[in-house]
């Protein structure tokens, strides 16, 4: 008993940062594993030294044969391979179940579970992940792998690799290294490291000391590095010595035979008691544990018998055995070793105790079942998600950029060629991009012929730039799966027009890409990393990684840093503290919507912090139509108009002295002061107090006598009938003065009681223009809409776009007759030539979103500044205790005997206004928050009120707030 507690105790004060003494209570951790030692037998003790494999994709009779080595061997350990997190929890609690002491359950997951295990997360590949400048979210990213492995039972993670790779013919460690840097591999190791072991988990550094410069993959055979001592130092050394010291807790010895360290024949590294016991223990003072890489692989095991490898690698300083040969006969060697004298015992029961020790600070010693419920869920869910998207986007490497492509501005109109090669069909990352407007998308297959790309080739001097994406290429050399074809290809396009080549392949093989001018490196052909490749091609990202290795004429560390254009960008959920889940349940809610007749289709767009997270369109046209809504198709906003254009043109006015809001509108109206609107103050309107009423149907005047219907209207434009009111019909000119006419002598109601009205903001439109003397509609566009770059926001939207790509309205009830489609719906808006203070503006949810992001962000957008914050919040705050209205602005609800336009969630900050048409749309700065819902729900009629009546715009919106991972 001494002898064991003299051995603990020296455990306990040489262990350095992490390692589990220094975390745990000394004493219980002492009297837990001398407790358990004491209870073991000879053969149980030697049995915790022991690691065995479990692969559950080798069937029922191998998973019977790893349960009776358990239960006959009592062996220490199990390490599982390919399989399902599902299946691993049982087998994890069956085997443990099994296990007289608790075994130590590991897992190979360089990139995650995902390396072993389905349906889970794939994080990058460490290659990939040296490319990254911020080793915060490497940190995160071994966190939350951590946290998975925790949550599946899992005590250690064979990882980080930290070996230095500089052979680009290394064909087993290659793109799971860091790179060549051996500052850059030990700063990234051991953030992944730390990360894990922050989580509770064993990270192990490998493969020590040093697999990145061979050429012979250990699996099959023994790789021999003959560099000398002093060379070994100076790289393959340094990440080692640098995570030992920083305190991680396990290392893995690799399978190398490197005579400057050990010279004898066939001495791998794994069973060299200079490399172990001499310069990972004594030199470099590790304390941690040691296990071997796995004794079934070539390198060592078609050299030395089973039995004796074991012996060899415990004899050398290794602590754990991994996948042994021949448990009962390694049993006995060793135990004949410590017979004769060649192990102490002393040496070996220490190893056992430290195991012992390491096992309580992984909770071993008090053990629980793993739930086995909703596993998938806990392991996928939004935060780990998050962390996969940041590690892409991190990782993107523009490494040279000589033509000044990235970023491409949606304003310049480049035209612009998609080629992607090896795909043979469209990819995401072209679908992406044809979100930014690309002209033409080609896709080339990997077994392509000659004439194949000669056909594209002869395209190219028709467009601008030509982005030539590779796919489907290997990770291994020598090609690293780029053809000579291929390779051709891109560099007779480059000589053709101006080229960016973006590579979702390993950076060694830009081998065969010489003399490119631009290359960005996006390291994997998976979807994240092309949709992030294609938001940084037009700015909506910044890209700023390093390339991690040298290979011809591109040099590690080359990059060029871009930064974003786009104001609002595109983002998963998780990026923001949302749960994509959550929102998903939109989806739900919008196509039950058109099932029931409530709208014929809509678009949902939710944006936070700058991103747009959720940016859907459901259902087609109209209940008829075979046309599917799409993201670009304009919709009749309708009194969003009020806010969306009138509004924000009196802020701006205000803001430059050029009227006050206390003005009498008389002042520039003054065909009031001989009314009784005479009083009449710009705010009164703008707080809908002014008395006037609701609205006028000025239309039905026209249509009641049909002698005044013939002289307002003609089917034909003239001389005197001008003003296109839609489907074919032409209204006086003259009538437009009779309408204002109509508002000058109307009757007020009561002063400063609220009633809401389009009447006064009919008379802003007027009193805009008098002011600005520029019509309405050219001065919202010159003052915001074409600055900000917004294109799909407009009146009269006919002038500008196909009416394919306009959500008919209506069935029109008034002068109009028929469908109403590419015209404003409000009929007197139409009257008023299309162009009106109330109504008649259309647009896409992401052109509204644009102009509330620039309101989200105190008045600039793209680095330049609109409206002053000042303007901002006097417009949009609630301007009485009677009225929840703001200046223009709605607002939400706060008494609850009233009907809510928005959520009840919504914080007092937000505003926002909603359309008669179907549409609404809700900015809150509490939340960094946009909300926009359009729709046609007056389809066929503005009878249908089924979208009002089911809340579906609020109850989208209640989701929205519901989707916040945290407050």
């Amino acid at each position: 008993m001494l002898k064991h507690t003299v051995i603990l105790l020296l455990l306990l004060t040489t262990s350095t940062l992490f390692a589990p003494p220094s975390n745990i209570p000394n004493e219980v951790n002492k009297t837990w594993a001398e407790n358990t030692f004491d209870s073991m037998s000879v053969d149980e003790r030697i049995a915790q030294l022991f690691m065995i494999e479990a692969r559950p994709t080798y069937g029922a009779k191998h998973l019977a044969e790893v349960e009776r080595m358990i239960k006959d061997y009592k062996v220490g350990g199990v390490i599982f391979f390919k399989g399902d997190p599902v299946q691993q929890v049982k087998l994890t609690n069956k085997f443990q179940e099994l296990s007289k002491t608790k075994m130590l359950v590991a897992i190979d997951g360089e990139w995650g579970l995902a390396m072993r295990l389905s349906n889970t997360i794939s994080y990058p590949y460490q290659l990939g992940l040296g490319s990254i400048q911020d080793e915060k979210v490497i940190y995160d990213m071994g966190k939350e792998i951590g946290r998975q492995c925790k949550r599946l039972g899992i005590h250690v993670n064979f990882a980080p690799v930290i070996d230095v790779n500089n052979n680009p013919n290394n064909p087993v460690i290659n793109y799971r290294s860091f790179g060549e840097n051996p500052e850059n591999v030990s700063k990234k190791g051991w953030a992944y490291a730390s990360g894990m072991q922050d989580a509770g988990v064993m990270a192990c550094a490998k493969h020590f000391p040093g697999h990145g410069d061979t050429d012979v993959d250990s699996h099959k055979d023994l790789p021999v590095i003959n560099h000398s001592i002093d060379r070994l130092r100076s790289v393959e050394f340094k990440p080692f010595e640098y995570l030992i010291n920083q305190g991680v807790m396990s290392v893995m010895t690799a399978h190398l035979f490197i005579p400057s360290i050990d010279n004898r024949k066939n001495s791998a590294m794994s069973i060299s008691d200079k490399a172990i016991n001499g310069i990972l223990r004594r030199e470099m003072g590790f304390t941690g544990i040691s296990f071997t890489d796995a004794l079934n692989m070539q390198g060592v095991a078609k050299y030395h018998p089973d039995g004796e490898l074991e012996l060899k690698a415990l004899m050398a300083g290794n602590d754990v055995l991994l996948s042994p040969g021949d448990i009962p006969k390694a049993t006995r060697l060793i135990k004949k070793a410590m017979t004769d004298g060649r192990l102490s015992e002393d040496y070996v029961w220490g190893k056992v105790l430290k195991i012992l020790n390491y096992k309580h600070a992984m909770g071993l010693h008090e053990f629980e079942p793993i739930n086995e419920e909703n596993i998938d869920y806990d392991l996928n869910n939004t935060g780990a998600k998050h962390v996969n998207y940041k590690l892409v986007e991190q990782e993107l490497c523009l490494v040279k950029d000589n033509n000044s492509i990235i970023p491409i501005r949606k304003q310049e109109n480049k035209k612009v060629i998609s080629i992607a090669i090896g795909s043979g069909a469209k990819t995401k990352f072209q679908t992406e991009l044809t979100k930014f407007g690309v002209s033409k998308i080609v896709s080339i297959s990997k077994n392509a012929s000659l004439s194949q790309f000669a056909a594209v080739k002869s395209q190219l001097s028709n467009y601008d730039i030509a982005i030539i994406s590779i796919h489907k290429t290997s990770k291994y050399p020598p090609s690293y799966g780029i053809t000579s074809q291929e390779a051709e290809f891109v560099r007779q396009a480059t000589q053709a027009t101006k080229t960016l080549v973006v590579n979702f392949g390993n950076p060694y093989n830009l081998k065969s890409f010489a003399n490119q001018s631009s290359m960005l490196m996006a390291f994997e052909d998976l979807s994240a990393h092309q949709i992030k490749a294609a938001q940084a091609i037009y700015g909506v990202i910044g890209v700023n990684g390093l390339l991690p290795i040298s290979v011809g004429e591109y040099q590690a560390e080359m990059g060029v840093t871009t930064y974003p254009i786009s104001e609002l960008n595109s983002a998963i959920p998780e990026e923001v503290g949302m749960s994509s889940s959550r929102l998903d349940q939109i989806d739900r809610i919008a196509k039950r919507a058109i099932n029931i007749g409530a709208t014929p289709g809509c678009q949902v767009l939710v944006a936070k912090n700058g991103r747009i997270v959720y940016d859907k369109s459901f259902g087609k046209h109209t209940f008829s139509s075979s046309q599917q809504v799409e993201n670009s198709d304009l919709y009749d906003l309708a009194s969003i108009t009020k806010v969306a254009a009138t509004t924000i043109t009196l802020m701006k006015l205000v803001e430059d002295g050029e009227l006050s809001l206390d003005d009498k509108m008389a002042k520039y109206l003054p065909e009031l002061w001989e009314t009784d609107k005479a009083y009449l103050t710009i705010r009164m309107v703008l707080e809908h107090k002014s008395g006037l009423k609701d609205w006028i149907p000025f239309y039905y005047e026209t249509t009641k006598d049909q002698n005044v219907y013939d002289s307002v209207y003609s089917t034909t434009s003239n001389e005197l009938h001008n003003i296109f009111v839609g489907n074919g019909l032409y209204m006086l000119d003259d009538y437009k003065q009779h309408i204002l006419q109509r508002i000058f002598e109307s009757k007020i109601g009561t002063k400063g009681k609220y009633k809401y009205s389009d009447l006064g903001m009919i008379l802003m439109k007027e009193l805009i223009e008098r002011v600005t003397g520029s019509s309405f509609e050219e001065y919202v566009n010159a003052v915001y809409y074409e600055p900000m770059g917004i294109e799909r926001l407009t009146f009269l939207p006919l002038n500008k776009f196909d009416q394919n790509s306009i959500v008919p309205t209506s069935l029109s009830p008034d002068m109009r007759k028929g469908l109403v489609h590419g015209n404003v719906h409000d009929p007197a808006a139409a009257m008023l030539g299309g162009v009106s203070g109330h109504a008649g503006l259309f647009g896409n949810a992401e052109s509204l979103a644009a102009l509330m992001q620039m309101l989200l962000n105190k008045g600039v957008y793209n680095n330049v500044r609109y409206l002053k914050e000042e303007t901002i919040n006097e417009f949009t705050k609630r301007q009485a205790s009677d009225s929840r209205r703001g200046l223009g602005w709605d607002k939400p609800e706060t008494n609850r005997s009233r009907v809510n336009p928005a959520s009840d969630y919504a914080s007092r900050l937000c505003f926002g206004h909603t359309g008669f048409t179907g549409t609404m749309v809700w900015v809150d700065p509490k939340y960094d928050l946009i909300y926009v819902f359009l729709s046609n729900r007056v389809y066929p009629t503005q009878e249908n009120r089924k979208l009002i009546r089911e809340g579906v715009r609020t109850d989208i919106m209640d989701v929205i707030y519901k989707s916040f991972l945290y407050p």
